[in-house]
């Protein structure tokens, strides 16, 4: 990566790449129980449920990856870095967003970005959002793209995982507003623990000028995101209350400055995992 011309983002496919980057990256950077397992990471990849895009760091004298048009489709696309197809870009992953799309809802959410402990600053994590979103709404053309953050009045900041803080600043730098809902993070499978009091923000709508986004597309999404997640959709309080936020035909966007106007989503002790499976399964 040359000083000169900024970070280069390309798609990262191959199991190496994908690997450095949940290894090096997400995995400093997330608490244990906001990432999925690395073979669930791999395999979902595979699948195309989930696309990651990075920042490669060359070895000096070696070729760079493709320029910044490299960025793909997004999931469930077909495009290539601008080298020769299945061309793996040499050097280190010290960046990446992940993507996961939802066709049915036309929703996108990242699920993770992140830049790797030591390369945090100059510019990488705003290079990699904006090429990450560009690219998804020419090819996917979403109804919004999504992030999940963790609402600072209920997280406090670490040297090792960042500050929440700083974090809602940054989105919002580049758009991001939060939507008027109780959010927390589902369990990453059935019986696992679950994240409370997240924010969850559009980074992209279809009209960036409204102060409110339709409901459905919501719906659906929750509704996928929730059973692919945990199994099932729970019947406890908090995912109730959420559903219900999300009811109506329109949901309230609010500036990042405005937390006291978004229901929070707390968890008790019955609802901090999510349900267990069946017994059987």
């Amino acid at each position: 990566m040359s000083p000169q011309s900024g970070p280069v983002v390309v798609p990262l496919r191959s199991v190496e790449q994908l690997t450095q980057l949940y290894r090096d990256v997400l995995s400093p950077s997330f608490p244990p129980a906001e990432l999925v397992s690395l073979s669930s990471f791999l395999a979902d990849h595979a699948a195309g449920h989930l696309e990651s895009l990075g920042v490669v760091e060359v070895p000096d004298g070696a070729a760079p990856p493709s320029g910044p048009g490299a960025a793909g489709p997004g999931p469930g696309g077909a495009g290539t870095t601008d080298g020769a197809p299945g061309e793996v870009p040499a050097g280190r992953v010290v960046a990446g967003v992940v993507g996961s799309w939802s066709a049915e809802a036309r929703v996108l959410l990242v699920q993770y970005l992140a830049i790797a402990p030591g390369r945090r600053g100059g510019g990488i994590g705003a290079a990699l959002l904006g090429a990450a979103v560009a690219a998804w709404l020419t090819n996917l053309r979403p109804a919004m793209v999504l992030g999940e953050v963790e609402h600072p009045g209920f997280h406090a900041a670490s040297e090792a995982h960042g500050d929440p803080e700083a974090r809602l600043r940054f989105y919002a730098r580049h758009g991001g507003r939060v939507l008027a809902v109780p959010y927390f993070q589902p369990g990453n499978a059935p019986g696992a623990e679950r994240v409370p009091a997240l924010l969850l923000m559009t980074l992209a709508t279809e009209d960036p000028t409204a102060t409110s986004v339709p409901a459905a597309p919501l719906r659906t999404f929750l509704r996928e995101y929730f059973v692919d997640s945990e199994g099932s959709l729970a019947d406890d309080e908090p995912t109730r209350a959420l559903l219900a936020s999300v009811a109506g035909e329109r949901v309230e966007l609010v500036a990042a400055d405005e937390l006291d106007r978004v229901p929070v989503g707390l968890l008790d002790e019955a609802s901090l995992r999510a349900p267990a499976a069946p017994s059987g399964l």
